[in-house]
């Protein structure tokens, strides 16, 4: 068995871009790929400018990349909101959103997704919020990837009907 290479994380810049859209498109072309996220990353990179945007390097390649938002606890009277009395409250008035995580499929299972994701939780501590991720209900890979790494799902559906 080959030695467990060191997987080293820092901030995403911009000359990091044509590696992380390359991975996207890898992402893309697989015949599993459901994204839960259904634009490209440089869609996403030019409308939202992330506050969390982190890739993983092997052997100083990029081999991965996790980018998200931060944003405040708004209330209302919307369910979502009313779930402390249901479940445990949270202390936190930020939550931190995984937006994209993507890792080259020649360098998946290596670890890089789990380190990211631990990464991702750290600057959401930093900022006192909590992490969260969102994943279609038949994005299997994605739900499984959040259960592997320690996030939890909840009993809440959402369901949405389009007024025309």
């Amino acid at each position: 068995m080959a030695d467990k290479k060191e997987v080293k994380i820092r901030t995403l810049v911009d000359a990091d871009l044509p590696r992380v859209n390359e991975i996207d498109q890898k992402l893309k072309s697989g015949e599993e790929r459901l994204p839960t996220w259904p634009f490209s990353f440089e869609a996403y990179w030019t409308v939202h400018k992330p506050k969390i945007k982190l890739v993983a390097e092997v052997d100083d390649l990029v081999m991965g990349f996790v980018v998200g938002t931060i944003t405040e606890v708004s209330q209302s009277q919307s369910v979502l909101n009313l779930r402390h009395t249901i479940e445990n409250p949270s202390t936190h008035r930020k939550i931190g959103w995984i937006d994209m995580i993507g890792i080259d499929p020649d360098s998946q299972h290596m670890g890089i997704g789990r380190t990211l994701a631990s990464a991702f939780i750290d600057e959401c501590k930093k900022n006192d919020a909590v992490a969260k991720g969102i994943a279609k209900e038949n994005d299997a890979k994605f739900r499984g990837f959040l259960s592997n790494v320690g996030f939890k799902s909840t009993d809440l559906v959402v369901y949405e009907k389009e007024i025309l």
